[in-house]
């Protein structure tokens, strides 16, 4: 970035001349003078302009003023210099800048018009820049040249701030370059300007030139708009020269200045320099009551993350006697969404109730989304449909906050509900309405907003195409997520974790690994969200090699110090069997959440260390984490398989009474299968009969497996009733059933139920397993005989089996007859990966 020249005071203002005057021209700027001879041929026409009441066209759709203001203009004497010129102001004022064009035209046709009597010539170029029409101001540009009334100041500065309205910059450039007089308010509009268009550089040089080549003296208006671009681009140290200048020329008691000087340090990120500077206007009683200066410090604190500061600032300005207005209250109302302090939020609600601003439309769409993010969704949904002025933002906030997680069903009944009413939906609802379905899996839904985004033009949308993935890979219609994804025109890093994520969801961890391969082949790098979901494809198979290979990368890309990562590996290498690299990553972190400790406690339960795990699970408790439904359901599994009865029913015991977690089916399901485990199958089957919540195939199943493990056929019976009322085409639960009754010797039970899985046409997945040998990943699936060392693998086996049969192992076949031989084999979940996976990832 270019430094400015230090600022100073020219013409004998500055008192500190130790800065080396070096001036430099606005040459960046300087255009060619063709440009002027381009402008010249269609400016410099002598009928052109008396003929532009034909060529300039303007809508037929009068107001009352503009039918007075016609009225007037009808009947005004054509002569009339002064009275045209009066009514031409009017019609400015009132923004009606067609008619002002009109009356200028009739009384420039009238014969005997005299130029220098006309004053109002910013006035009628105004009124053609109200057009927004860089053509049309060409044509007045060329006619007031024409008159020889342009080197009147006020007229050059008029054609300069519309060419800077309409967007052409060059054009303005140009002219200023041109003018042969320039008066502050000419430097103003191109610091303005330019920093209106962006070209932040461009008004900071503007503003050196000013001072350093020119000598004009810089005003409020000046240094206000050179503050603007330093906040726009971080700039502080081009900030500080400002402030400096500010200072020495006596500017800072401005009230707009000193709000200008706070905005820009606090959107630098120095917030002592901007409290200082605001302590300094505390002694002025008329800048103490201005409720503009508090606003700027208060939005200024929440932005730097300052947020009790700024609660403390706000009841300071309540105890000075500065009244708050809309803006003050808003700001307020996001630093208490960011605390996520309901109390704090009430309190706030009740002072805009005290101040009477509950009817204002920004204050209500902060109160909605205060309450949603507090965790109120209730009085935030009752606020908005008592509200008497909703608008667009509002519906937006509304239906998105809806949308995240609290009450996704009814951001989907706003929606349309939005949608009959007004018959249009912009791109922040699709957003939500699909961040919606993607959290209700509705396909259905989805497609119908998916439609409606074509129709509207929103499909190219990087972001609405990222939720259209994530919608259709929740959906598991992951041909669907694929299509959208390949057409999008642009892929950004959410598009791409989309897919990853929807790979990995979907099972399909070679697509997962291909696509973070390509991903990075096109130049995107991945962030925390995408390492996740491939630590998830990982932690599935439990590759040991590959998750380091993983964590390498990580390490290299800054990324593992992010909480969400290392929470991921922790749960990676516990699953992959390395609890102690689990536990040297939970030990390092210096920021540790919930799903911290849940990971560490449920890796801990999973190698069998429980007692461990109750150690952590107490200093978790410490630290004042607050255990949830994941923890409990982690250390009940634990006890589960541990079969720690007692520790595990005490355990749920505590859930309820001393953390008033009301259990779900996941955590009876645990205790089922803890009891059931111990033999206690009754008391298990009485408490799946009467627990609150519904209970699933998994937790009959659980009963079931019980049943045959300690051979009770008759509860089996009924407990396999129950599963196929929930489940008729569970084929695994079935095998089971067969093999509790060939246990007990009942062939004709086992025909039973092989006849039916025969009738039914049911198959099973066969499974697969796979083993890491010297960093090389072997898969094999049930009868399968394509590795290359399956004569020695089956030897082995064979041995093995002998030798079990020498010590006395009776074994049993297990083997369901379905529609193909070798369909089946145990009740364990399948996995339908055959894949070979020893890929590396860099």
């Amino acid at each position: 970035m270019a430094m400015l020249t230090p600022l100073g005071f020219p013409n004998g203002h500055c008192k500190d001349q130790s800065y080396p005057l070096r001036p430099f021209k606005l040459t960046h700027y300087s255009l060619s003078h063709a440009l002027y001879s381009k402008r010249a041929s269609s400016l410099c026409y002598s009928t052109n302009f008396q003929n532009c009441s034909t060529s300039i066209q303007f809508q037929e759709n009068p107001s009352q003023k503009s039918i007075v203001k016609n009225h007037l203009l009808h009947n005004q004497p054509s002569n009339s210099v002064s009275s045209a010129s009066k009514l031409i102001k009017e019609c400015v004022d009132d923004g009606l800048f067609e008619n002002a064009i009109r009356v200028y035209l009739k009384m420039f046709g009238c014969d005997g018009f005299q130029a220098e009597k006309f004053r109002f010539f910013p006035c009628l170029i105004k009124a053609f820049g109200g057009l927004c029409d860089v053509d049309k101001v060409e044509q007045v540009h060329g006619h007031v040249l024409k008159l020889g009334v342009l080197n009147d100041v006020s007229v050059g500065n008029s054609l300069l701030s519309v060419y800077l309205k309409c967007g052409a910059v060059e054009d303005a450039v140009q002219m200023f370059e041109e003018m042969r007089e320039r008066d502050p308010v000419s430097w103003n509009s191109m610091i303005s300007g330019f920093y209106q268009s962006g070209d932040y550089m461009g008004s900071l040089i503007t503003f050196s030139m000013m001072i350093w080549e020119y000598g004009v003296y810089p005003n409020r208006v000046a240094c206000l708009s050179a503050l603007s671009v330093c906040s726009a681009i971080k700039s502080l140290i081009h900030g500080r020269e400002i402030h400096g200048f500010v200072v020495k020329s006596g500017l800072n008691v401005e009230e707009f200045l000193v709000s200008g000087l706070i905005e820009m340090y606090m959107k630098c990120g120095d917030v002592r320099t901007a409290e200082h500077v605001f302590k300094g206007i505390l002694d002025n009683e008329s800048s103490r009551g201005n409720a503009v200066i508090w606003n700027v410090m208060i939005l200024g604190y929440v932005s730097n993350g300052c947020l009790f500061q700024a609660l403390d600032l706000f009841l300071d300005m309540l105890a000075m006697g500065t009244k708050p207005d809309s803006s003050t209250l808003v700001a307020v109302l996001v630093l208490c969404s960011q605390l996520s302090d309901l109390a704090v939020g009430k309190q706030m609600h009740g002072c805009v109730v005290s101040f009477g601003l509950d009817y204002n439309v920004r204050v209500e769409t902060a109160l909605i989304d205060m309450y949603f993010k507090c965790g109120d969704p209730e009085t935030g949904l009752k606020i908005f449909r008592s509200s008497q002025n909703r608008n667009l933002v509002m519906w937006g906030a509304v239906i998105s906050n809806c949308a995240q997680g609290a009450c996704p069903a009814e951001a989907l009944e706003l929606f349309y509900t939005f949608l009959s009413k007004y018959g249009f939906a912009d791109s922040v609802m699709l957003l939500a309405v699909l961040r919606a379905c993607s959290f209700l899996t509705l396909n259905s839904r989805g497609m119908e907003i998916h439609g409606l985004a074509i129709k509207t033009g929103f499909d190219d949308d990087m972001f609405i195409g990222g939720a259209l993935v994530d919608m259709y890979a929740k959906s598991r219609d992951i041909e669907s997520a694929q299509k959208v994804f390949q057409r999008l025109p642009a892929r950004d890093l959410v598009s791409w974790n989309s897919i990853i994520s929807g790979y990995a969801q979907n099972e399909c961890a070679d697509k997962a690994l291909k696509a973070f391969c390509e991903m990075q082949s096109e130049q995107i790098a991945p962030n925390s969200v995408t390492a996740s979901c491939i630590l998830s494809v990982y932690a599935r198979f439990s590759v040991m090699i590959l998750c380091k290979v993983i964590h390498c990368y990580l390490l290299r890309r800054g990324i593992e110090s992010n909480v969400s990562v290392s929470n991921s590996l922790i749960a990676t290498y516990a699953k992959c069997g390395n609890i102690d690299s689990s536990t040297t990553l939970f030990e390092k972190m210096l920021k540790r959440d919930k799903v911290s400790w849940n990971s560490i406690i449920l890796g801990f339960g999973m190698h069998g260390r429980t007692d461990e795990m109750f150690v952590l699970f107490e200093k978790m408790k410490e630290t004042g984490m607050k255990p949830d439904h994941a923890t409990f359901t982690a250390l009940l599994s634990a006890c589960s398989h541990t079969g720690r009865v007692d520790m595990g029913l005490k355990c749920f015991k505590s859930m309820v009474e001393d953390h008033k977690l009301e259990p779900r089916v996941e955590q009876y399901t645990c205790i089922v299968d803890l009891l059931g485990r111990a033999g206690h199958l009754k008391q298990a089957y009485d408490l799946i009969m009467t627990m609150p919540c519904v209970p699933d195939d998994l937790i009959w199943g659980s009963l079931l497996g019980s049943c045959k493990t300690h051979g009770n056929e008759k509860l089996a019976e009924l407990v396999s009733k129950h599963i196929f009322e929930l489940d008729p085409t569970c084929i695994s639960y079935r095998v089971l059933l067969s093999n509790i009754y060939e246990g007990f010797g009942k062939q004709n039970e086992v025909t039973r139920v092989r006849t039916e899985i025969k009738d039914l046409r049911l198959k099973k997945q066969p499974g697969c397993s796979w083993i890491e040998v010297d960093h090389k990943i072997h898969s094999f699936i049930s009868g399968d005989h394509s590795h290359h060392q399956s004569e020695e693998i089956y030897g082995a086996i064979e041995s093995l089996t002998t030798e079990m049969k020498r010590v006395g192992y009776n074994p049993r076949t297990q083997k369901v007859i379905g529609s193909d031989e070798s369909n089946v084999e145990g009740i364990n979940s399948s996995k339908n990966n055959d894949l070979l996976y020893n890929q590396s990832v860099c």
